[in-house]
């Protein structure tokens, strides 16, 4: 059960940088467009303002000078993937919970089209063309999920 606005952050955007690499699968599976940034700071703060996306780091410098450019960031002090996605429901209003028809690559970033094969649900890519499912793994991914909702005091 979810306690969250209306319309759940869904315009919400993200650009995570090379050190919680990890936090950008987590939201694309959640439906949230969120790139992953490898390259150049200046770079990565020049993305931010074009498309008005929210900084993740947990580089002091980054979050500092995305500050001074008017930007919106957030320095991570963890590397919890529960504790990272519970602080952004509480600040931002983002769904934790698993919505088939919003779903995202965890590869690309495109939003997965659902169907159905041989009786079971399936996720596929249209633009890599990677294929998902709820196989043993989704366990563990449900976890994450319920803890972050714990955490930020959902459930």
């Amino acid at each position: 059960m979810s306690v969250m606005n209306d319309d759940q952050g869904w315009d919400r955007k993200f650009v995570v940088d090379a050190m919680l690499k990890n936090i950008v699968s987590w939201l694309r599976i959640l439906g949230y467009d969120a790139i992953y940034w490898g390259g150049e700071d200046d770079e990565l703060l020049r993305l931010a303002k074009q498309e008005r996306r929210i900084i993740l780091t947990m580089d002091r410098d980054l979050a500092l000078s995305a500050l001074r450019n008017g930007l919106e960031v957030i320095l991570i002090m963890e590397n919890d993937p529960s504790d990272i996605l519970a602080n952004l429901a509480s600040r931002y209003g983002i769904s934790l919970e698993f919505n088939p028809n919003r779903t995202r690559c965890p590869i690309c970033n495109h939003k997965l089209t659902l169907s159905r094969n041989e009786g079971r649900e399936e996720w596929l890519c249209p633009n890599c063309g990677k294929r998902y499912w709820k196989g043993s793994h989704w366990k563990n991914i449900i976890k994450v999920f319920e803890d972050s909702q714990k955490k930020s005091g959902l459930i």
